[in-house]
């Protein structure tokens, strides 16, 4: 070997060595990034490494976390989306018969999608089985011929799953498959997520890729395991929001305990004490502390003392509030969602409205993005394994409504104002500035027929033709007397 190889080999081996260490390092001492403090996460009670365990149980005990899931769900899902073939222009056609047909069978399935998605936005990923009435094994491909004969009849159910009950059991690692490197096989495991069995056996069945639909927000890689957890950016802040909260709580039950503090002079006999309490010199202290428990349960119960004094221990509570909403303002930071729409407080017209629309604009970007995503692959593996037919030139579209479009109150003041413009323009220089058709289309009001070439009559033009008073022929029509010959 020459010596610029075996230079280039120990280069090499070294960035691995340190890329080894690294890793090690950040994996045992810290992820913080701070160069100066290298144990801060340990030092502010931060996990090193997060699981799903984690951000389940955030989800399931923590306020804030759980109702940062609850908003972000409903908020997305407050209706249903329109699916039909073609493109996006076909929206104001009328249904087709394709149409009709995929809304009955997705009319079956929205609450179990929601529910995927609820899942999906906790762990990593979550995943829909699909299971079907084609007489086939969980771990079989579906049978399309069987399927095609019943239609949508075939579907029994969508279940929902959590990433603690599904994981990979075989993966393709053949480089010339168009598959390689993803899930040939699927595991999962019929057993809640509490691990709360209630009677019931535990079981692992394979499950068949094609009977499944993974959700995995985040993951452009198409790795299931690349998905990005909600709380997961946000996870130190609801810690931190746990400690200041419950860190008040425990204080203030502290204070409400009537902590007593016995202070004797140095002329405190114990023994005549001890006999005043009725019971031995070695026994003052619990006898003591029998005391300070029955004042602490009995509102009218009182205690007695020999030259000394009792003193309740207790300090003046900090205000948490603003700690506390500093800690919840950088976990809404992380969703996004806005503060006040999280926790529900509202402190101005003015800014309530800019967060409803920054909130609208959160939730039609992941409308648009991520679950038109999914329904569409969702649709698609319906008409793959038979349970629909495929759609005009395989192309579907997923249209949402519009979370930012004016209500109706805002739609009606917007065309008052600008009927007075045109009200006062026409006063003003004798024409209106904005047509009929421009006000209702402010209101989203049917367009009227317009004529453009329409004139108004010119007052200086006699009528011709019959008189609309009399209905008389007009004296001034050349064809008057030419009619009467005749």
């Amino acid at each position: 070997m020459t010596t610029d190889k075996m230079k280039a080999l120990s280069v090499a081996i070294n960035s691995l060595a340190e890329g080894r260490a690294r890793a090690l390092y950040g994996q045992y001492i810290g992820k913080s990034g701070n160069t100066k403090r290298q144990r801060i996460y340990q030092e502010f009670g931060y996990p090193n490494n997060l699981t799903f365990d984690d951000f389940y149980n955030a989800y399931e005990r923590n306020a804030i976390a759980g109702s940062a899931v609850k908003r972000m769900l409903d908020g997305c899902w407050e209706d249903f989306p329109e699916v039909f073939e073609g493109e996006k222009a076909k929206d104001a056609e009328a249904e087709s018969a394709w149409d009709k047909t995929l809304k009955r069978l997705l009319k079956r399935c929205w609450k179990q999608i929601k529910d995927a998605d609820r899942r999906n936005m906790v762990g990593r990923y979550s995943a829909i089985l699909i299971q079907l009435g084609d007489s086939g094994k969980w771990s079989d491909p579906p049978n399309a011929a069987v399927i095609r004969r019943t239609g949508d009849r075939a579907l029994v159910k969508l279940i929902p799953v959590w990433e603690s009950q599904l994981d990979v059991s075989v993966w393709d690692t053949d480089p010339d498959s168009e598959n390689f490197g993803q899930p040939k096989m699927y595991s999962f495991i019929e057993l809640p997520v509490e691990g709360q069995q209630d009677g019931a056996p535990a079981r692992q069945i394979p499950i068949h890729p094609d009977r499944l639909i993974i959700l995995a927000e985040g993951a452009d890689d198409g790795l299931l395991t690349s998905g990005v957890p909600m709380l997961r950016a946000g996870f130190n802040k609801l810690l931190d929001i746990e400690k200041v909260s419950g860190g008040s709580a425990e204080g203030f039950l502290k204070n409400a305990s009537r902590q007593l503090n016995f202070a004797f002079s140095e002329k405190t006999d114990f023994r005549a004490l001890a006999g005043a309490l009725g019971v031995k010199d070695n026994e003052l202290a619990d006898a003591l502390n029998e005391q300070v428990v029955r004042l602490n349960e009995n509102t009218d119960a009182a205690t007695f003392m020999q030259a000394g004094t009792a003193e309740v221990l207790s300090v003046a509570a900090a205000d948490p509030e603003p700690t506390w909403r500093t800690a919840l303002s950088e976990f809404c930071a992380t969703i996004p969602i806005p503060v006040k729409v999280l926790v529900g407080q509202i402190t101005g017209e003015r800014a309530s409205t800019e967060d409803m629309k920054d909130w609208a604009r959160t939730r039609m970007s992941r409308r648009n993005g991520f679950l038109a995503d999914v329904i569409e692959t969702i649709v698609r593996r319906f008409w793959l394994i038979g349970l629909i037919a495929p759609a005009a030139n395989d192309e579907v579209t997923v249209s949402w409504s519009d979370l930012l479009a004016p209500s109706q109150a805002d739609k009606t003041d917007n065309m008052a104002k600008m009927a007075e413009v045109a009200q006062k323009t026409q006063q003003a220089f004798g024409r209106a500035a904005v047509k009929e058709n421009e006000i209702r289309a402010a209101g989203e009001l049917q367009t009227l027929p317009e004529y453009e070439n329409e004139m108004p009559p010119d007052p200086n033009t006699k009528p011709t033709g019959k008189d609309p008073l009399t209905d008389d022929e007009d004296s001034d029509n050349p064809n008057r007397n030419a009619d009467r010959t005749a």
